[in-house]
C-alpha cells in the first residue's frame, strides 16, 4: 500500500480523531516502558564517565608548572594591541593651488589691513617662481621631477620661519617624506605624476634638521596652541577650522618620523629624531594609531637602543603615560614588563644594562602606585606558584625555571617597586607575599655554586628590611655559606665578573680556588654587616648580634687562612664594641621594656652621628664593595 497523499493526511488529522487519542495516550507508556532500562544503562555509563573524569585529577602536578607564565599580568589583547596602527603611509602631501588658496584666503578674512594682503600676493608671486624652477625639462610630460636645491630649501624655510606659510610648509613635508623614505619607499603610495628628489647630502640633512626643529613650533603657531598644551586641547581641535586643513600635515610628519626613527641606521639621527619628537607627544592624541605605533618602537628602542637612546625612549614612554589615559598606561607597563622579561631571558644581552631597565620600569610603576599594585601582585602570585611547584616535585625542569634569569630579574624588579613605594603607600601585602618567595628561593637553592643568587637573596632581604623598618632576619640563610665545604690547595685564578642575577651557578673549578672561599666570606661580612648597620642603634642590638658573633669565633678558630681570619676578626671586634655602647646606654635608660614609645626613640640622636665607630666601618665595606666601585668609575 502506497503513502498517503496529502490531502488524504489532512482528511485524516480533520476526521479520524479516536485515532490520534489513541497515539496521545500510548505515546507516554512507551516512553516510560523504555525509559526504566534506559536509564539503568545511562546510570552505569555514567558511572563509568565520572571514574574517566576523575582520572585527570591524579596527574602529577610535576606537569603544571610548564602551565604556569612569569608574564601573567597579560590579556590576549593586549599583545595584539602593539600590532595595530602600523600600515604603510599616506602618500605625499596635495599640492593643489586651489586648495592652497581656500586656507590662506580664510587667513585674508581675518587680515584686514592692506598691507598684510600685499604680502600674501608677494608670497604666491615667490611660490609660483618656485614650480617653474623646480620643473625638470629632461623628464617626460606626464612625468615631474621635483628637485629640491639649497637655494630653494633657503626660500621655503624662510617662508615657514617668518610667514607661517601653509603651502611652504606643505613642499617641505613632502621633501621632508621623501628624506625619511629615501630606499623604502612603499609601492603604491606616491603620486604617479611627480617624484620628489634632494640635490645632495647637505641639502639632505638641512631638511630633516629644519623640519624636525620647527615643524612642531610651526603647527602650534598656525593653531594658536602654546608649548604646554595638554591633550584635552588637542581633541578641542575638531571644531578647530583650521584644523581640517592642518590634520593631513601633522600626520604626515608625525609618520614619516616614525618611519625615520625604526629604520635609520645612524644612532646620532635616530636619538635627535626621538628627542625632536618627544615634544610632540601631545599631537599623538588626535592619531590613535600612530599613538600605539610610537608606543611599539619606542619599548623596542628602550630595550636595544645605547644608553642616550634608551633614556630618550623611556621619557616618551613615560610621557605617554603621563598625558594620555589610563589604557596608555596599561599599554606601556605591560608591553615594557614583557620586553623586559624577555631581555633577561636572551643570553647574549648585557647585564649593564638590566639595571638600568629595571630601574625606568619601576619609576614607570611608580607612576600610578594602585594600578602597579594590580599587575605586581598577579605577578608576585605567579611566582609564588612556580616556587611551590619547585619545592613540592623538586623536578629539575622546575627547579631551572626558578634559576632561570626571567624569574630572578622579576623578583629583583617587584623588589626595587616595593622598596621605592613602602612608606608612601601600603604595600605590606606585597611585601609579606615577596619575603616568603625570597626565603623560599633561597631554601631551593642549596649548595656553594648557587653561592651568588644566595648572596643576591640576602641582599633584598636587608633591601626591603631597610626601606620598610620592618625586621627581617637573614642570619639563618649566612650560616649555611659559613659551612661550604672547600679546600685550601685550589689555586687563585683569574677574576671574573659574576652578577647574581645574570650568573645564577658558579662553574665548578671556581669551587676549588682561593677565590671562592674568600668569596664567601666577604659575602658573609658584607651582607651581616649591612644588617647590623640598620639596627646597631636599636636597644635590642646585644640579643641580635649575639648568636651571630658566636658562629664566626667558632669560624674563626676553625679556619687556617690568615688572610680571612684577620677580616673576620676585625668583623668581631666592631660587632662587640658596638654591642657595649648600645649595652651601656641602655643600663642608663629610666623607662620600662614595655614602654614601646620610649624603646623607638631610644639613642635617636646618636643614629644621626655619622662618626660613630660601627657607621664609619660600615661605610669602609661599602667603599670597598664591587658595585660602589662600578659607580664611582
Amino acid at each position: 500500500m502506497g503513502k498517503l497523499g496529502k490531502k488524504a493526511r489532512k482528511f485524516a488529522k480533520k476526521n479520524l480523531q479516536s485515532v490520534e487519542k489513541r497515539n496521545r495516550k500510548l505515546k507516554p507508556f512507551f516512553k516510560k516502558k523504555f525509559a526504566k532500562k534506559n536509564g539503568r544503562r545511562e546510570a552505569g555509563d555514567e558511572k563509568e564517565e565520572k571514574k574517566v573524569e576523575k582520572q585527570p585529577k591524579k596527574i602529577c602536578p610535576e606537569e603544571d608548572f610548564q602551565d604556569i607564565p612569569i608574564d601573567a599580568v597579560f590579556g590576549k589583547d593586549d599583545d595584539e594591541v602593539l600590532h595595530d596602527g602600523d600600515s604603510d603611509s599616506d602618500g605625499y602631501l596635495d599640492e593643489d593651488s586651489a586648495a592652497v588658496e581656500g586656507e590662506e584666503g580664510d587667513e585674508i578674512m581675518s587680515v584686514q589691513s592692506k598691507e598684510n594682503m600685499s604680502e600674501l600676493k608677494k608670497q604666491r608671486r615667490k611660490l609660483a617662481k618656485l614650480n617653474e624652477k623646480l620643473v625638470d625639462e629632461a623628464d617626460s610630460d606626464i612625468m615631474k621631477r621635483r628637485v629640491l636645491s639649497g637655494s630653494v630649501l633657503s626660500t621655503c624655510c624662510d617662508l615657514v620661519d617668518e610667514k607661517q606659510s601653509v603651502q611652504a610648509l606643505i613642499r617641505l613635508l613632502n621633501w621632508y617624506r621623501a628624506a625619511c623614505y629615501y630606499g623604502h619607499e612603499p609601492s603604491g603610495t606616491a603620486k604617479p605624476d611627480i617624484v620628489y628628489d634632494i640635490e645632495d647630502s647637505e641639502t639632505f640633512s638641512k631638511v630633516l634638521i629644519f623640519v624636525l626643529q620647527k615643524a612642531d613650533h610651526t603647527f602650534r603657531s598656525i593653531l594658536g596652541l602654546s608649548d604646554s598644551s595638554i591633550k584635552e586641547k588637542i581633541m578641542k581641535l575638531k571644531n578647530n577650522p583650521k584644523w581640517d586643513s592642518l590634520k593631513p600635515l601633522v600626520k604626515s610628519f608625525l609618520r614619516s618620523t616614525l618611519h625615520l626613527v625604526k629604520h635609520a641606521a645612524d644612532s646620532e639621527i635616530i636619538v635627535f629624531a626621538v628627542t625632536q619628537l618627544r615634544v610632540s607627544v601631545v599631537l599623538f592624541a588626535a592619531f590613535p594609531d600612530l599613538l600605539k605605533k610610537l608606543i611599539k618602537i619606542s619599548i623596542h628602542l628602550w630595550v636595544t637602543g645605547e644608553e642616550t637612546l634608551s633614556k630618550q625612549a623611556f621619557l616618551i614612554l613615560k610621557d605617554i603615560s603621563m598625558v594620555f589615559n589610563s589604557e596608555c598606561f596599561d599599554t606601556c607597563l605591560i608591553s615594557m614588563y614583557k620586553a623586559y622579561l624577555h631581555d633577561c631571558d636572551v643570553p647574549t644581552a648585557k647585564t649593564e644594562r638590566l639595571p638600568f631597565l629595571r630601574d625606568s620600569l619601576v619609576e614607570l610603576c611608580s607612576q600610578d602606585v594602585q594600578k602597579s599594585y594590580t599587575k605586581a601582585s598577579v605577578s608576585i602570585t605567579q611566582l609564588a606558584k612556580l616556587l611551590k611547584m619547585a619545592l613540592i616535585t623538586k623536578n629539575k625542569e622546575a627547579v631551572e625555571k626558578i634559576h632561570s634569569g626571567q624569574f630572578t630579574n622579576c623578583v629583583d624588579l617587584w623588589v626595587n617597586f616595593i622598596a621605592a613605594n613602602v612608606q608612601d603607600c601600603d604595600l605590606k601585602p606585597l611585601l609579606y607575599t615577596i619575603v616568603q618567595v625570597i626565603n623560599g628561593v633561597a631554601q631551593l637553592i642549596i649548595g656553594p655554586r648557587y653561592l651568588l643568587l644566595r648572596v643576591k637573596c640576602i641582599q633584598w632581604l636587608n633591601h626591603l628590611s631597610r626601606t620598610s623598618g620592618i625586621f627581617i632576619p637573614i642570619a639563618s640563610l649566612v650560616w649555611d655559606m659559613l659551612e661550604y665545604k672547600t679546600t685550601n690547595d685550589g689555586e687563585k685564578q683569574e677574576q671574573k665578573k659574576h652578577d647574581a642575577v645574570s650568573t645564577v651557578k658558579l662553574p665548578k673549578n671556581w669551587l676549588k680556588s682561593q677565590n671562592f672561599q674568600e668569596q664567601c666570606i666577604f659575602s658573609v661580612i658584607e651582607v651581616l654587616a649591612a644588617h647590623f648597620a640598620q639596627w646597631s642603634f636599636h636597644i635590642s642590638f646585644p640579643e641580635l648580634a649575639t648568636i651571630p658573633i658566636m658562629r664566626l669565633k667558632y669560624f674563626y678558630e676553625k679556619s687556617n687562612m690568615e688572610g680571612l681570619k684577620r677580616v673576620v676578626k676585625r668583623f668581631i671586634e666592631q660587632v662587640e664594641s658596638n654591642i657595649e655602647f648600645v649595652q651601656r646606654k641602655r643600663d642608663d635608660a629610666t623607662f620600662s621594656p614595655n614602654d614601646q614609645k620610649s624603646a623607638d626613640l631610644f639613642m635617636q640622636h646618636e643614629k644621626q652621628n655619622t662618626n660613630a665607630p660601627y657607621t664609619q666601618y660600615y661605610q669602609s665595606i661599602i667603599n670597598k664593595a664591587p658595585g660602589t666601585k662600578k659607580k664611582k668609575q
